[in-house]
Order: C-alpha cells, then structure tokens, then sequence
C-alpha cells in the first residue's frame, strides 16, 4: 500500500509540474490543440506558418504580452492541431563572426533609442529618426515573410536572409512589399512619414541581436 501511494504521490507531483512548466498566466489554453517546445532558431512566426496561423492567433492562445521574441525552451499552446510538426530553425554551422555579413542601414537617420535595457523595458532593436528621409530599404537581400500589421509593433515587416539572419522594421511604415516576395539589398520596401520613427530589428537563428554590431 504504501509502495502504491508513494507511487500515486509521484505522479501526481510530475504532472503538476509539467502543468505549471506549460502555463503562462495563470490559466491553461482550453479545447483542441498540441503543446509545441521552441527550439534553437525557431521564430515565432516560422512557428505560426508552419502551424498555419497567424501571429495574434499565436499570442492570443498563449497570452503573450510580445509577439515577436520567443525564449528556447518554452511551450507554446497551438489551437486546433491535431499533431506537433517539424518547424524549420537555422541549419548553418557558421557564427555571427565568420558568417558573410553586408548590412546596410534601412535608413539614414540618428538613433534615438539603443538596443538594450531602458528603465522598465527592453528595447530588442533600435528606434531611428529619419530626418527627413521616407524611404525604408532592406538591408540585406532576402525573402519577405511578413508583411502586415503586429499589436504593440503596427506596420511590421520581416526579411528571412540566407545566413540565418532575420531584418525587422516596423512603427509608421507603409509597407511596399508582400510576403514571399524577393527582395534586394538597399531595394526599398517602405515609406514612412516626416518625423515618424522607424523600428529596427536584427535577429541571428532566432534570437536578436544588437543591429549596431552589424551596420556599418
């Protein structure tokens, strides 16, 4: 008998603990759907395509306050899955240091916000004034993945480069693209307004980075 409850008590006390591993807030997603670990350079939205969603889908069904940057390692609650499937993440070996890189600045402007920790929050890219200049341009080429609007981010674009680098611009852009299309360094890909600033984001395998590392 007490073999049995020592047992019983066991599992009890790891399914507990696989629960509060999975929550987020407090609550557990409800109704159809599988749980998904985030591996090393998995994006969320390579993430949200391949499970055929959107990202406010993604971030609504996990309550994510952000719905962009995601750790390794946390479990993500996918709606109306019937099986957890492959998601793609960064398959070169290289690193930032000896991979090709030939960024170029998305606009010419002055940084009015670095990248790093600000009071309460943390500022994951760098805020640019454009002083001027309307033209948002990639900058490196790539695949356009994401050209729509994101809650906390507005007019968001995002650009899969061949080196395990993802570029993002966001704020008051108005996005000249469209998802899956090609695009080449310094093509341009937005406008933005007189004194409008300019979100940047650098992500290498997923995670960011600091873009001024990489800029010239």
């Amino acid at each position: 008998m007490r073999v049995l409850f020592i047992l019983l008590l066991s599992l009890g006390l790891v399914s507990c603990a696989s629960i509060e591993g999975f929550q987020r807030s407090g609550t557990i997603p409800q109704g159809r759907g599988v749980w998904h670990r985030v591996q090393e350079g998995q994006t969320l939205w390579r993430i949200a395509k391949t499970y055929r969603l959107s990202l406010e889908e993604l971030k609504e069904a996990n309550d994510m306050a952000d719905a962009v940057h995601v750790s390794e390692g946390t479990w993500l609650f996918i709606p109306n899955a019937d099986k957890t499937l492959f998601v793609q993440g960064s398959v070169s070996a290289l690193t930032p240091e000896s991979a090709k890189l030939d960024f170029t600045w998305p606009l010419r402007g002055k940084v009015v916000r670095a990248f790093g920790k600000h009071k309460n929050d943390f500022n994951f890219g760098i805020d640019l004034d454009p002083t001027g200049v309307r033209n948002v341009v990639a900058s490196e080429r790539g695949t356009v993945i994401l050209s729509n609007t994101i809650r906390g981010y507005g007019n968001t674009i995002i650009i899969e480069h061949e080196n395990d680098f993802y570029s993002l611009y966001a704020r008051n852009i108005d996005s000249l693209v469209k998802e899956g299309q090609v695009v080449d360094k310094n093509s341009v890909i937005a406008r933005v307004g007189t004194g409008e600033i300019v979100h940047y984001e650098l992500f290498y395998r997923g995670k960011p980075v600091n873009p001024l590392y990489y800029l010239p």
